[in-house]
């Protein structure tokens, strides 16, 4: 079962750091085009819906990692470093800290907040990476 469960969380790393380079790339992509935009315009614009999308989707990504990571805690298995938990508890709060930091009002703030939180999910996340090995 141990064994199992780090293949999975082990596994589920890349997923999260493909998941986060794309939304990454996409923020980037959303910022550029939202420069002409005014905050106050109607309706939910389709590249900030995909992007909130892929932020979700990046979001639940971690935390499925942490529930597999602290699974593989409470089995008695430990990282290589401590500062892999330091790296995980990043890739898990990072987006919703900065989705509260942020007021969706002001789209281009916004999104910046977002993106720059997105870049902190994957260095985390990298990190985490190198100091997961026993």
């Amino acid at each position: 079962m141990l064994t199992t469960l780090i293949k999975i969380h082990e596994d589920t790393a890349p997923v999260i750091l493909a998941a986060g380079g794309i939304t990454l790339i996409w923020g980037i992509v959303t910022l550029v085009l939202a420069r002409g935009r005014a905050s106050g315009q109607g309706g939910v614009w389709m590249p900030l819906r995909v992007f909130r999308i892929l932020l979700s989707i990046t979001a639940a990504l971690g935390l499925v990692q942490a529930i597999l990571g602290g699974l593989v805690w409470l089995q008695g298995a430990r990282p290589g470093e401590g500062l892999h938990y330091v790296y995980g508890g990043i890739v898990l709060l990072a987006i919703p800290v900065a989705y509260v930091y942020s007021d969706q009002n002001q789209v281009r703030r916004d999104i910046i907040i977002m993106v720059i939180a997105v870049v902190a999910v994957v260095g985390a996340a990298v990190r985490a990476l190198m100091t997961g090995q026993p």
